[in-house]
């Protein structure tokens, strides 16, 4: 059967849509942190959906949630009132740290990413990016126009004019035989160095950690130098959080606190984790830069009844479970083992 559904599966969809693995698998169902596929094989699951599945497969408390509403309404689009949205939306500001934050709810990280760009460079009025080597921000045209990994890349053609940064990347590059104090300077430096030859930037946009590009970080304190040079420029900061996000890393509930001396960024995108499996993405960002766009805009599908029920249950349940201390402690268990 599974031989039968992927020549289906390649008859009819892209080539570049990738498949793990010589004999690919149907994933049919989940419970807690297992998997099983189409032939009744049980599989610990460490990937979770590309980061997404982040709580549990077939999570109570989110299924309720999902079933009920989707009992009352599942969709009625941005063009009304919606309970759920306004719910999820007063608990990630708070939750941001951001002053005076104002959400966007997207379908997708990509979409997240698309957004904070919109409001970057017409907030600043200028469309040149700053970004990560090695970086990976999603494939829409303006997302891979900024991913500074070729592998993820697909064309140079983009809309914006993307200069890339040192420092995303601790192990490679010319800086990387330093102390992680020589290294920030050094990386600070360089960037003080290309803003000298350009005209200012709108933003820069970084991973705190860097996922598609292999899991790598920079040292603490990293983006927070950068900010510091930023600011006196007038460059905004968004925080990619997509991956890092909800307390993912252990160490903090959102990436950018590993750099967060001189405060918040000024957008923070997110997604993947908080839905659980469900289409969530948005953009948190002060007030006066959400609210800079003058044109008419909405969103069919982001932030629909059912995904922001999901959304508001599965974030209660990761708050209540301490789901940050768990991936601190298990985190650090599996880190020591494996080394």
């Amino acid at each position: 059967m599974t031989n039968d559904l992927l020549g289906r599966h390649r008859a009819v969809l892209p080539d570049w849509l990738a498949l793990y693995y010589e004999e690919p698998l149907e994933i049919t169902h989940g419970e807690g942190r297992h998997v099983w596929d189409a032939q009744g094989n049980r599989y610990l699951d460490f990937f979770g959906g590309i980061l997404t599945t982040m709580t549990a497969h077939a999570l109570p408390e989110v299924t309720k949630a999902v079933s009920e509403q989707a009992g009352r309404i599942i969709h009625s689009s941005t063009l009304y009132l919606n309970r759920p949205m306004v719910e999820l939306a007063e608990r990630i500001a708070q939750l941001s740290a951001i002053p005076d934050a104002r959400v966007f709810f997207t379908t997708s990280g990509t979409e997240a990413n698309d957004t904070a760009l919109l409001l970057a460079t017409a907030y600043r009025r200028s469309n040149t990016i700053l970004a990560m080597r090695n970086s990976y921000h999603g494939r829409s045209f303006s997302a891979v126009g900024i991913t500074g990994n070729s592998g993820w890349s697909p064309t140079s053609l983009s809309p914006l004019q993307t200069l890339y940064v040192h420092g995303g990347v601790r192990t490679r590059g010319p800086f990387a035989s330093l102390s992680d104090e020589a290294y920030i300077a050094a990386c600070v430096e360089d960037l003080k160095d290309l803003l000298g030859h350009t005209r200012p930037p709108a933003a820069l946009i970084a991973e705190p950690v860097q996922g598609v590009g292999g899991f790598t970080a920079p040292p603490d304190g990293l983006y927070a130098a950068f900010r510091e040079v930023l600011h006196e420029r007038g460059i905004l900061w968004i925080a990619d959080e997509v991956q890092t996000g909800w307390g993912r890393t252990g160490e903090h509930f959102w990436g950018w606190q590993a750099h967060g001396r001189n405060g918040p960024p000024d957008i923070m995108t997110f997604a993947k984790g908080i839905g659980n499996g469900m289409s969530i993405g948005g953009v948190v960002a002060r007030s006066e830069i959400m609210n800079c766009l003058d044109s008419n805009s909405i969103s069919t599908f982001g932030g629909t009844q059912i995904t922001m029920a999901a959304g508001l249950a599965n974030l209660n349940y990761l708050l209540e479970h301490d789901l940050q201390g768990n991936a601190r402690r298990v985190g650090g268990l599996l880190i020591e083992r494996l080394r």
